[in-house]
């Protein structure tokens, strides 16, 4: 009969924990929950699902070709809990750094219609001084909606001043940031991109 009253009473604490973050009461310093959004009490902004990085492909794979665009595509989930403020592309691996040109930037949004839904927004680079590298970002302005239709994707251009003039494989790590005063960054992975020589 002791045994059951304490399964009774475990169950009945249980419930009152899930419940305090929804009644706004913080449990044990964990996010409180607010509108699908989540805030920790520092002030720090993460998304409740993820964007995934679904590809990334070039126009021209041909070395050193001065016409190409390389493609990001980005699955956007119903809810992200957070406005998509920011995406930031690195180039981590190639035998050469590359160039853009950032004031022709693509960005659009792509429903399953195929249409092109263009969305504004200012990329710059950052430097990084601890790995000596160079991160493109994109600051979208007005943020993307964290409420968005089923199946979007989020398509983002770079255009380089030419291809690498080595072949090879060359990644580019991809990471989105929400909107607020402190976002917290999430890395999405590597796009691949492969540059071939075509006399060999």
């Amino acid at each position: 009969m002791l045994a059951k009253w304490y399964v009774f009473m475990y169950k009945k604490v249980m419930i009152l924990i899930a419940l305090l973050p929804i009644l706004g009461f913080p449990v044990l310093g964990l996010p409180i929950l607010e509108a699908g959004a989540v805030q920790l009490r520092d002030g720090k902004t993460y998304f409740v699902h993820l964007p995934t990085l679904l590809e990334a492909e070039s126009t021209v794979n041909v070395i050193y070709a001065r016409n190409a665009t390389y493609y990001f595509k980005i699955a956007l989930p119903q809810s992200m809990g957070e406005n998509l403020q920011r995406l930031e592309i690195f180039q981590s691996e190639g035998f050469e750094t590359i160039d853009f040109r950032l004031d022709e930037t693509i960005a659009y949004l792509q429903p399953p219609s195929g249409d092109r839904l263009p969305i504004s927004g200012k990329a710059e680079i950052i430097q990084n001084q601890d790995r000596d590298q160079k991160k493109i970002i994109i600051t979208f302005d007005p943020p993307i909606p964290a409420n968005g239709e089923l199946n979007h994707q989020l398509v983002v251009g770079l255009r380089p001043i030419r291809n690498p003039r080595y072949d090879g494989v060359y990644l580019f790590g991809v990471s989105v940031s929400p909107q607020g005063d402190r976002p917290n960054t999430q890395f999405l992975g590597y796009g691949r991109l492969n540059f071939y020589d075509p006399f060999y």
